[in-house]
């Protein structure tokens, strides 16, 4: 995962990104279940800052993104918000949050399940007692169909998208992203960029969360329980 892998795309973000999926509804009902008093967020990969801009002006925000170019976008969004260009797997800050949140496969983008414990042991240290971590994953089922279907495509204001997922080995798979932008009648431009993902067993996963966390729920985005086959598994857990 590298700066470099979003800036380029920074401008189209907001455009292609987490569309159909309420995440304000789905965070702020986890809340109200398991811990009514989050004062403090922190979301690692905030991008554009999207995840962040529902919460109340009494709740203290922070972001953590790799991209400059993201940051940039979120800071005119949120100029309440405290971001750091930081890479996910490395951050240490001096404060702790009621609530961390990585949400649209950000956490697939870290290779290695190794980069994923150090992660997990982090976001440990950075939580209040109780505090939630709340993320989600693309799953090998998704990434394995993805990977079947391809290549597909998505309209947006300004242009296309062309998707093309490829398994390049057991666990990782390349998104070759084709982006074509209109800039003047029947004339566009193109950017074409790679970005990788990882995925591993939810069981895997749970077995190493259990270290650190209390796993309340493993569901899809409609709070019904989930498992390896489902497409995009969220994972809440509570701090030991």
């Amino acid at each position: 995962m590298k700066e470099a892998d979003y800036n380029r795309i920074a401008k189209y973000y907001d455009d292609v990104i987490g569309i159909g999926f309420d995440t304000d509804k789905y965070l702020k009902e986890k809340i109200r279940r398991y811990n009514k008093n989050v004062r403090s967020v922190l979301e690692l990969g905030c991008g554009t800052g999207n995840n962040l801009l529902p919460f109340a002006e009494n709740i203290e925000l922070t972001g953590i993104d790799i991209s400059e170019e993201m940051l940039k976008i979120a800071r005119k969004k949120l100029p309440r918000c405290i971001f750091y260009r930081m890479d996910i797997r490395e951050f240490r800050l001096d404060n702790k949050f009621d609530l961390i949140i990585c949400l649209y496969d950000t956490l697939n983008h870290l290779l290695l399940f190794s980069d994923w414990k150090k992660l997990f042991a982090n976001i440990s240290r950075h939580l209040n007692a109780g505090g939630l971590f709340i993320f989600d994953i693309n799953t090998l089922a998704k990434l394995e169909y993805f990977s079947a279907i391809s290549p597909f495509m998505h309209e947006f204001n300004s242009g296309y998208l062309i998707v093309n997922v490829k398994k390049i080995f057991r666990n990782t798979f390349n998104w070759n992203l084709m982006i074509f932008e209109n800039k003047k009648k029947n004339q566009y431009t193109l950017l074409d960029h790679n970005i990788k993902e990882s995925s591993f067993e939810t069981g895997k996963i749970s077995e190493e969360l259990t270290k650190h966390f209390i796993i309340k729920r493993i569901e899809d985005e409609k709070s019904r329980k989930a498992g390896e086959q489902n497409e995009r598994v969220f994972f809440v857990c509570v701090k030991k």
